[in-house]
């Protein structure tokens, strides 16, 4: 157990604490130190994600108050991460700081896949370092100052500067090197106030800075998405009819509002022939963990800062929250909150929202939105269904004498008009007892329904003839064009005499139109671009890379690219040169020794030098000859796998 252990200053790194430690307790050597905190000679220096943190606590002084908890979230990196993890993941980094198994932790958070790398050194503000000597004495390392993507510092707006202290120094593993030991003396450099890429980086600082002190929000990934849907799409510019994001135009606007320079500072790049970038899988349902940062680039650009970001309420949804209410009358829940399916698409014209609504009675309406006020719901704009219960009532209703049309259509809460129609539809009985005369006076262009055709032949003779001086007028059109020069007379013949109309339509077209594909000349044409390819493969004068097939489909330019991605199989001829021109792996293992034993020769290396290169490197006595080091590790790694 300890016999001291300097208190924590605010916001002061664990990495700065233990380096405090070792610089008063003044060991003979670093094990020692790492030996002591940690209770075993195994322990690393970690600056932003330690582990064996149970073991640091087991050993600190008598009555103290420290907790695995306290230091995580008050002296460690992780805060900036949790906000942006599956609360399962969390759970599992934070177990694995506590215990002894320290190796999955970046894996776990994604660092490593991100492709946003740490920094290499510690950094460090000038204009803080002067203040916590005045207030505590000596300085310190922050860790908001650590963190990719904080390069500015939030509290003094000036930048901030790269100390030469190693964040993973790989020769000393075991050491903790105070602020104060690598003190420098630097002027501070401020911002530019009128620098846009510089009032980007600084509110990056400033919400980073929030995430690490003041944000327990683990709200889970897929509450992320649905969040960033919600606010993407309350601009009509980024949304289709059916309500999918344009990703393109998104991406657009993206890159106009971030300049490349900062998205590269940022190590945050934007490639427009990369279909699946990072912006796009952010507003897609989340299948991977994606790196705060670009998190944070996302909501300043949806106009947020991200303590308002995870501060909003939910978006309001254009028809209110699930379930929503049946509007038909002669259903059992009607006006009740029942149907919990609704499909929201948007107007092209004017981007307005259209819902759909669907009840388990089969009645299924629309409106157009959003709903302003309560009444709203209770209203559509467009019945598309009725439904087996509003049919088999308005079937009862239609054989009940004692009703009138106009009593039928105030139950069924439709027109006059509409009830007719429907009857219509449903082959009722017409005329109806004391409704012939009505229902020809209300709507004239039902007339022709209401007298069936075995009743009024001459009309079916006249719908016959006026079809035949159509196809006579339009001898070349097909059936769909035939169908759009006469609508009310083709629907009528379908309804009532449809296999004498089937019989006097022109064949349909086989392929509905579709532009037929010379897969053949595809075949030839990817099967030359499949040679070129390989060809400038292997004439490339850096290092190798292996020759599979994928690397050669990655080399073609598109669209052969992505027919031999997605329709290899109708590309018979590729498909066998692919296979002939593929390398094995023993292949391209010989032919990487080549290039090795080629570099050496023209370097006019001896094989008694390449030894003594070899030695010096396996020392890191020399940084000469870069071309060499990389061949000898080239040849190393090709002897160790075929050993």
């Amino acid at each position: 157990m300890l016999g001291f252990f300097p208190n924590p200053y605010p916001n002061e790194l664990l990495y700065s604490i233990c380096a405090r430690f070792q610089e008063r307790v003044d060991y003979p050597n670093q094990i020692s130190v790492i030996r002591d905190l940690f209770q075993t000679k195994n322990a690393i220096a970690i600056f932003d994600l330690p582990s064996k943190l149970n073991r640091l606590v087991a050993a600190l002084p008598a009555g103290h108050s420290y907790t695995v908890d306290n230091f995580i979230d008050n002296h460690t990196l992780l805060p900036f991460y949790s906000p942006f993890l599956p609360l399962e993941r969390l759970q599992l980094v934070r177990q694995d700081m506590c215990a002894d198994n320290g190796s999955k932790i970046h894996t776990r958070l994604g660092i490593v896949a991100g492709f946003i790398e740490m920094p290499s050194h510690l950094s460090f503000c000038p204009l803080c370092m002067e203040d916590d000597r005045k207030q505590f004495g000596e300085c310190y390392w922050h860790r908001l100052h650590q963190l990719p993507g904080v390069e500015v510092c939030s509290t003094h707006g000036v930048f901030l500067e790269k100390s030469a202290v190693l964040t993973h120094n790989r020769r000393r593993i075991s050491e903790f090197v105070s602020l104060e030991q690598a003190t420098q003396v630097i002027s501070p450099r401020p911002i530019d106030p009128l620098n846009s890429g510089h009032k980007v980086l600084l509110k990056i600082a400033r919400d980073i800075d929030w995430l690490l002190n003041n944000c327990r929000f683990v709200p889970g990934l897929e509450a992320l998405y649905e969040k960033y849907l919600s606010l993407v799409k309350t601009n009509p510019e980024l949304v289709t009819y059916t309500g999918r994001i344009r990703v393109q135009e998104f991406l657009r606007l993206f890159k106009n509002y971030y300049s490349s320079q900062v998205l590269d500072c940022l190590q945050c790049p934007l490639d427009e022939q990369i279909r699946d970038n990072w912006l796009a899988q952010l507003v897609r349902f989340p299948k991977r963990i994606h790196h705060p940062l670009r998190h944070l680039l996302l909501i300043h650009f949806l106009g947020y800062t991200v303590q308002e970001f995870f501060e909003l309420k939910e978006a309001p949804k254009p028809f209110g929250n699930a379930p929503c209410r049946c509007l038909n009358p002669v259903c059992k829940y009607f006006k009740k909150p029942q149907i919990k399916k609704c499909q929201i698409t948007y107007n092209q014209e004017n981007r307005k929202p259209t819902g759909t609504f669907f009840c388990s009675c089969g009645f299924v309406y629309s409106r157009i939105g959003p709903d302003k006020s309560p009444e709203d719901y209770f209203r559509f704009s467009k019945i598309k269904v009725y439904g087996s219960v509003w049919e088999e009532c308005l079937k009862a209703f239609w054989e009940d004498s004692s009703l009138t049309l106009k009593a039928i259509s105030q139950r069924l809460g439709v027109r006059i008009k509409t009830v007719l129609r429907q009857a219509d539809r449903l082959k009722l009985i017409f005329p109806r007892p004391n409704t012939k005369a009505r229902a020809t006076e209300l709507c004239s262009s039902l007339k022709p329904r209401v007298f069936s055709f075995i009743q009024a032949p001459d009309i079916l003779e006249s719908c016959r003839n006026q079809w035949l001086e159509v196809i006579a007028a339009n001898a070349e059109a097909g059936r769909t064009e035939l169908r759009s020069k006469a609508p009310a007379i083709y629907g009528q013949l379908y309804k009532h005499d449809k296999n004498w109309l089937l019989e006097h339509l022109p064949p349909p077209l086989t392929n509905n139109g579709t532009l037929y594909v010379d897969w053949n000349n595809r075949d030839i044409e990817t099967l030359e671009a499949v040679k070129v390819a390989v060809q400038g493969l292997k004439q490339d004068v850096n290092r190798p890379i292996w020759i599979s097939k994928t690397a050669i489909a990655n080399f073609l330019d598109h669209p052969a690219s992505a027919w031999v991605r997605r329709h290899l199989n109708r590309l018979p001829m590729t498909a066998k040169v692919l296979d002939e021109l593929a390398e094995t792996r023993e292949e391209f293992a010989v032919r990487r020794v080549q290039w090795a034993a080629n570099t050496f020769h023209q370097e006019n290396i001896t094989p008694h030098e390449w030894q003594l290169v070899r030695r010096a490197s396996l020392r890191k006595e020399t940084k000469k000859l870069p071309l060499v080091k990389k061949a000898i590790a080239d040849a190393l790694e090709v002897l160790n796998s075929l050993n």
